[in-house]
């Protein structure tokens, strides 16, 4: 952490009004506020910050709300309704070394931010210098041994060490006022976007009987993501005991594991714009189901209160795992043995409140091309269990 320090005396001038002003909580924000969001490019972690963002905009319509973050999620943030202007970064901006750097943080000394929030949970050296640099008098960011000056308001990890980090923020409400029922978890998608894909979905699939079953095939937080053909094997297994679609979503960036995954299945509903990230979080938000590992679109999923399953590796920390959700439940794979697809079902009907129902039932191929090398830890919580079924590798 020495290169941070060095970087904080050589930008000292930059810093300045920052260290000078004062706050007090609650108080430190109010109808008149300027706040900066500081996005640092995962999407999940800003997903777990945006609780408390949008509770700031229902309680202060008046505020001012700017974000600062990657080109690629403005899609998802512009329509939102809660940035009154987004500042869009690269990330080799960020180097402290180039012109473009220092012009970035002198953008931000002219914003006249009374609170910086660095949307992470990790450090974030140069973001976090962004925030000082913003003359925020509070800034609310990630807990390190070097956060101090850059953060003054850090935000540090439950008593719980497994506690999820979606519901992290929960802790902080209290200080700017809040109480936990105003912290709604979620993105705010735009409702007129909302129906109009719910209308797109209904022509596609006009059976309400028929479940829309998404599958995220892209890779988790730690790298890996299950195989395609063992996805499609699970995918198969549920079209074949279930009444439903199955419709591959995700990140637009990781298209072409989508569109592997995609061809190795049959009936998709066609016609369905899945081109932008904000396409994609529309139609997760009309699925009636859905599966991923570690995935943003898994927490996306989990947030919008969408019957969700996880298929997470063992290198997936627990922090990552939603526990005690009704409509949440977590499968950890491991390598070199087999998924209970039993057990997946017994989850699927626990989190579709019994609305999963097979007519018969379920009867697991073995052939031997279904077969891989991974497999369903039989001490998960929720829904695991060791039977004979496809197995899941990772890549």
């Amino acid at each position: 952490m020495a290169d941070h320090g060095l970087m904080t005396t050589l930008m000292r001038p930059f810093f300045k009004k920052g260290t000078a002003r004062s706050f007090e909580l609650p108080g430190a924000i109010g109808d008149a506020s300027r706040v900066l969001c500081i996005d640092p490019g995962d999407l999940s972690e800003v997903l777990f910050h945006l609780p408390l963002v949008s509770a700031v905009r229902r309680r202060y319509p008046g505020s001012k709300i700017d974000f600062l973050l990657p080109e690629k999620h403005a899609p998802l943030v512009v329509p939102s309704g809660l940035a009154r202007q987004c500042i869009l970064y690269k990330e080799k901006q960020l180097q402290p070394w180039r012109p473009s750097y220092g012009s970035l943080l002198r953008q931000l000394g002219t914003g006249k931010y009374d609170v910086a929030i660095v949307m992470s949970f990790r450090p974030r050296s140069q973001l976090e210098l962004a925030a000082l640099a913003s003359g925020a008098a509070l800034r609310l960011g990630p807990s390190h041994r070097s956060s101090w000056p850059e953060v003054n308001f850090e935000l540090r990890p439950t008593a719980d060490p497994d506690g999820y980090l979606g519901d992290r923020l929960k802790g902080v409400g209290p200080f700017f006022g809040f109480v936990e029922a105003e912290l709604r978890p979620g993105w705010p998608l735009p409702m007129d976007k909302v129906r109009q894909m719910a209308q797109q979905v209904h022509f596609h699939k006009p059976n309400p009987e028929q479940l829309l079953v998404g599958i995220d095939p892209g890779t988790g937080k730690c790298g890996t993501g299950i195989a395609a053909d063992n996805l499609q094997s699970i995918a198969r297994h549920l079209i074949q005991q279930l009444q439903c679609r199955v419709l591959p979503l995700g990140d637009p960036e990781q298209k072409e594991r989508m569109e592997r995954f995609e061809q190795r299945l049959t009936d998709v509903p066609v016609g369905l714009a899945r081109d932008t990230l904000l396409e994609m979080a529309l139609l997760v938000s009309q699925c009636d189901l859905f599966i991923a590992g570690n995935t943003d679109f898994f927490h996306l999923a989990v947030a919008q209160g969408i019957p969700t399953i996880g298929l997470f590796s063992p290198q997936d920390e627990r922090p990552w795992i939603p526990a005690r959700r009704a409509n949440a439940r977590v499968h950890i794979i491991k390598p070199g043995a087999e998924l209970d697809f039993e057990a997946l079902v017994g989850s699927i009907r626990e989190v579709t409140r019994g609305r999963v129902e097979p007519p018969e039932p379920v009867v697991v191929s073995t052939e031997p091309e279904e077969l891989s090398d991974t497999t369903l830890d039989p001490g998960v919580p929720e829904g695991s269990g060791d039977s004979d079924g496809p197995t899941a590798g990772h890549d």
